[in-house]
């Protein structure tokens, strides 16, 4: 499947896909799902870091006073 016929192929009740055309969507849309699922995992961490070295910052003040 050409990536024209794959962005131009559309689900109706008369047309099936084939077993390729079924494949690359699938395959597509895991790749999207993995792609999200990286930038979460990415801005998580780096949210649970930010939120660590503040509580350490914190905690290194606390102990100063």
């Amino acid at each position: 499947m050409t990536q024209a016929e794959f962005h131009s192929y559309r689900f109706d009740s008369h047309n099936e896909p084939s077993d390729e055309q079924l494949d690359q969507l699938m395959e597509n849309a895991a790749e999207k799902v993995r792609e999200t699922n990286r930038k979460s995992d990415e801005e998580f961490f780096s949210e649970l870091r930010r939120a660590s070295d503040e509580a350490k910052e914190r905690g290194t003040r606390a102990e100063i006073i």
